[in-house]
């Protein structure tokens, strides 16, 4: 007797061995498996596996884990009708679709793309199972599988477990309605056989996900005169256009001598095709740069509209498709009745559907600055102070040498993240703004103040930490020690603090001409802090170089990148930094595009990344204090002068920098 462990390995065995098109052929497809149980299953950060949905019947499931957390993602299908009595599905998690799961699988797999950019989360390692779906659908319930990728499609009458070769079939198998059609089977052949006296699907052998999935409702005799309407599929390149029953003449001669003709019989239709209407079936969105040319030939093949993100958005693009589609003269009803696919969030499939839409508001347009110096309530300095009051410049040069670089540096992270709107923002603040965090308002026109006021402080960080270097006016040593700190400092806000943005102000600090010209503080520095010294110059230097030259940037995910390096766009909005007219302007202007691109598309990650490094951490109030920006303006320039016009207060401190950096290394005179 065989043991029953022995016939469900058998079993699991001839399932594994069934056609790439049945999702059963597929080790990682567990059938009706609940979400808590697939849940258990993934372990892994990239471990993956597809199963059925239970609270959308039909539909599929990916169940992953991302950042130790399993997380749910429904498999979005997509049924286009283009032709009346003709369907074709395509399946899609955000951007790229698909003709089946299996091409959907191997392409993010393969390509390690994001399931979705909000997410981050990536696939790459299957959960196979060890039992057939049989076990699985007695034990869990639900539906006998159906291949998503022939559904609809006439059922085959072989049995899937019986594999014999196209030789091996008898002649009495080759008639008019069965012509030698198993699947996988001669992939040169031009035509689909399975269809002959049906419309054609156009299956072709290059590759699984080239695969179409057409699917007729109606059959049509082969003495029918009129014949069928015409082919919903598309004329690709230069293959013709196949059709089964064109003429009597034409299905008399396929069926010569009831022998099945090859690929290079030469089965095609002798008449040319139609050339298809100047007004495409089928309007679609741009797709992205990086698809191969299969999916950029032309505008002929289907694609579902992206996903709008606001309730707006999806009014108007219904619209317009609607006044496309009557442009076209074509049938275009299934876009009254197919509804836009939503837009896609790592949730749990099993959720409740989402409230309305809230109504649109118009984002407001900021004018004035944020910083507000002469309301400001501080702790170190008087009402009505002084410019660079001395009990001020004292009590911070304590709080800086009580506090390591790391404690400073996220303190520092805090006060940013504030600024640039990362956290902390209040739904008040986000529906002014249009958009959830800083980082994507940076990237729109009504964005233009938010810009100006990072700008404001980032060369108000340069400047305190200039003060902190030009103010030591100790031994030589204690200044060496000081730009020692400094230099720490720096390391920790790039690789602790993840804050790129106030890591940039601080190099900037340290390549002030004041700051350069001190010779004899930085061959200090190099004997008594040789490891700084070759910290900045070896690595800290050429990495804020391809920061700025946007050909370098921490990873986001995983790299845990709290405030990426935005200097170049801010100053390439604003107009402060004019690229030179040379070879590489234009690739600079594209690589900082890029990059908004990319911070825009990542804010959500930002946002974890910052909450993750602050969390449980308890900032000092006064060392807080120091690095606000309107605490910077009024210990600089007073009280009233705080008041004064950017570019005045700038050109008095440099003035100030100039004549301090002379009193501690003066200039020798030249002898006569």
């Amino acid at each position: 007797m065989e043991s029953p462990t022995n016939r469900l390995k058998k079993e699991l065995e001839e399932e594994l061995k069934l056609s790439t098109d049945d999702l059963q052929s597929h080790a990682w497809y567990h059938g009706p498996l609940p979400g808590k149980v697939a849940e258990s299953l993934v372990q892994e950060d990239g471990e993956f596996l597809i199963r059925d949905s239970h609270s959308s019947p039909g539909d599929y499931v990916l169940t992953c884990r991302c950042r130790h957390e399993a997380v749910h993602f429904r498999i979005i299908r997509v049924v286009l009708r283009p032709r009346k009595g003709y369907t074709r599905t395509r399946f899609q998690f955000e951007e790229e679709q698909f003709d089946n799961i299996p091409a959907l699988v191997r392409f993010y797999v393969g390509n390690r793309n994001p399931v979705s950019e909000s997410s981050g989360a990536v696939i790459c390692h299957p959960v196979a199972r060890y039992v057939p779906i049989r076990l699985l659908l007695e034990k869990y319930g639900g539906r006998p599988t159906v291949p998503a990728q022939t559904l609809g499609a006439p059922k085959s009458t072989i049995d899937p477990s019986r594999r014999r070769s196209v030789r091996a079939l008898s002649t009495a198998d080759m008639d008019d309605s069965n012509l030698l059609r198993i699947k996988d089977k001669c992939g040169s052949h031009p035509v689909n056989l399975d269809s002959v006296g049906r419309r054609p699907s156009l299956h072709t052998a290059q590759s699984d996900s080239n695969l179409l999935t057409g699917t007729s409702e109606p059959t049509f005799s082969p003495t029918d005169r009129s014949g069928p309407p015409p082919s919903p599929l598309f004329r690709t390149g230069s293959d013709p256009v196949l059709r089964a029953n064109a003429t009597s003449q034409s299905s008399k001669s396929d069926s010569t001598d009831g022998v099945s003709q090859w690929g290079s019989d030469g089965q095609l239709h002798s008449k040319a095709p139609p050339k298809p209407i100047r007004a495409p079936s089928l309007l679609l969105p741009d797709p992205p740069q990086d698809e191969g040319m299969e999916a950029t030939y032309s505008e002929l093949v289907p694609r579902a509209p992206a996903a709008p993100r606001s309730h707006v958005d999806r009014l108007l693009a219904e619209e317009k498709w609607k006044a496309r589609a009557r442009a076209t003269e074509t049938t275009f009803g299934f876009l009254d009745s197919v509804a836009l696919p939503p837009p896609l969030s790592p949730c749990v499939e099993e959720e409740t559907p989402q409230a309305e839409a809230e109504t649109f508001v118009r984002p407001e347009i900021q004018n004035t600055s944020s910083f507000h110096p002469k309301n400001f309530q501080s702790l170190l300095l008087v009402p009505d102070n002084k410019p660079l009051d001395a009990g001020a410049l004292k009590r911070l040069k304590a709080l800086f040498l009580e506090s390591d670089s790391r404690t400073t540096a996220l303190h520092m992270l805090q006060v940013d993240c504030q600024v640039a709107r990362i956290r902390g923002v209040s739904q008040e603040q986000q529906r002014k703004m249009g958009v959830s965090s800083g980082l994507e308002l940076i990237t729109l026109p009504h964005g233009s103040q938010l810009r100006k006021d990072l700008l404001e402080r980032h060369h108000l960080i340069a400047l305190g930490i200039a003060v902190d270097i030009l103010g030591c006016t100790g031994a030589l040593t204690e200044r060496a020690g000081t730009l020692h700190r400094i230099i720490q400092l720096a390391a920790e806000l790039k690789e602790t603090a993840g804050d790129l943005f106030a890591f940039s102000a601080v190099m900037k600090a340290l390549e002030f001409p004041q700051v350069v010209r001190l010779q004899q503080t930085w061959q200090a520095l190099r004997q008594t802090h040789t490891s700084s010294a070759i910290t900045f110059e070896k690595q800290l230097k050429p990495y804020l170089k391809a920061l700025n030259e946007s050909k370098e940037n921490a990873p986001v995910v995983g790299g845990g990148l709290a405030i990426p390096h935005i200097l170049p766009l801010l100053k390439l909005m604003e107009g402060a930094d004019t690229l030179e007219h040379t070879e590489e302007s234009c690739e600079l202007l594209l690589r900082v595009l890029a990059s908004a691109r990319s911070i825009a598309m990542n804010v959500g990650a930002y946002h974890e990344n910052a909450e993750a490094k602050l969390r449980g951490f308890q900032h000092c109030p006064e060392l807080l204090e120091a690095f606000h920006s309107e605490f910077a303006l009024r210990l600089f320039w007073g009280s009233k002068g705080a008041e004064v016009a950017q570019a005045e207060r700038y050109k008095k401190f440099n003035q100030i920098l100039n004549v301090l950096s002379q009193k501690l290394e003066p200039e020798k005179k030249p002898e006569r």
